[in-house]
């Protein structure tokens, strides 16, 4: 309920234009031309009563008469129910394009502050502390970093989707998707140098992510064997076989690995691998596409560049997402999911036909 009155608040100062802020400023009747304001005072209440409860706080917040007539009775109920509260701030957010509704900490949160939210921003102290924003906690807990990338929050996720629904591909758009990309991360991975990048984009109403890891090494001695355990979803995750192969495991549910990589060996100079490319492959229980290359940029190191590819949905309420990154007690095993082969490459226009790959899913 606190919350509620300093939203309600909020809202009223608002509205006040700023030029006049400081001066008397008389509120308009917002009556004055509807013939609401002819309705006896019961008609009214049977209006507000007649309404589910989070409809009827609303009611009773669209003017000061109504708010007078009808009082506060509809607000004080929502504090009792998170379900209520949420959709009475789902009523809110229609006419508030600024701001979303945050279902895990049941408030709203203004598309202004993104890049509070992530890495370095002034709201990351609550990556840990589910007291101040649940929203950040719950990505800690889902795994958001690992699964998806490290800038990554679910809501400057929806943030983005709910601005691009309502203004388009304009500049504040670009600007969410670019906060909540991830340009460069570099990081140790075993005796490998990694080097991190993420790529966000919308199309047909949905959030694609392209993430791309180039592990970097010398030739003998390191290969693919510092690899072994890599994740790419919740179900699936790169184990090495030896230095010269790399094999998807199934993890949720268990299934037979499957080869991903295997590099021949050459005693040529110093390179140990032949370059290579795999074929590109899917993951059966969520929209994740995965392929691994290996290049040598001189004669005496490695690259081993995997790029996976997601489709996360519209939104962090969807499906989709939770098929990324499912809560820590989702213990049911998801359901198989079929999805065109290359469909969520394609977005990203990265499928060479110079160089065709053989497309095939990992566990049909």
């Amino acid at each position: 309920m606190e919350y509620i009155k300093r939203l309600f608040a909020s809202l009223q100062q608002d509205r006040i234009p700023k030029a006049r802020a400081s001066s008397q400023y008389l509120r308009p009747n917002a009556l004055e031309n509807s013939h609401v304001a002819k309705l006896p005072t019961e008609i009214l209440q049977q209006i507000a009563d007649a309404l589910p409860n989070e409809a009827a706080a609303s009611f009773s917040l669209s003017c000061r008469h109504i708010y007078l007539l009808v009082g506060p009775q509809y607000l004080a109920r929502l504090a009792s129910s998170k379900s209520k509260t949420l959709s009475f701030l789902e009523l809110l957010e229609r006419d508030l394009p600024d701001q979303i509704v945050c279902h895990p900490c049941c408030k709203l949160h203004k598309t202004k502050d993104a890049e509070k939210y992530t890495v370095g921003g002034q709201l990351s102290s609550s990556w840990v502390d589910p007291g101040r924003l649940k929203c950040l906690h719950d990505d800690m807990e889902a795994l958001v970093e690992l699964y998806i990338h490290e800038n990554f929050r679910s809501v400057v996720f929806k943030m983005v989707m709910k601005h691009f629904r309502v203004f388009g591909p304009d500049a504040q758009s670009r600007r969410l998707l670019d906060i909540l990309s991830n340009k460069h991360t570099t990081y140790p991975w075993n005796d490998l140098l990694t080097k991190e990048e993420a790529r966000c984009q919308i199309q047909h109403g949905s959030l694609f992510v392209r993430k791309r890891m180039t592990f970097h090494g010398p030739c003998r001695g390191v290969e693919l064997e510092s690899i072994d355990g890599f994740p790419i979803c919740p179900h699936l995750e790169i184990l090495s076989r030896g230095p010269l192969s790399l094999y998807i495991a199934q993890l949720h549910p268990y299934a037979p690995d499957k080869q991903l990589l295997y590099c021949e060996s050459t005693s040529h100079c110093k390179k140990s691998l032949l370059p290579a490319r795999s074929e590109l492959h899917q993951c059966q229980y969520c929209r994740t596409e995965i392929t691994a290359d290996i290049q040598h940029p001189d004669n005496s190191t490695f690259d081993l560049i995997i790029t996976v590819w997601k489709d996360l949905g519209q939104g962090p309420e969807t499906e989709e997402w939770r098929a990324h990154c499912p809560p820590m007690d989702f213990l049911e095993t998801p359901p198989p999911i079929l999805f065109k082969r290359g469909e969520i490459s394609s977005v990203f226009q990265e499928l060479q036909t110079t160089q065709p790959l053989v497309l095939t899913s990992i566990f049909s």
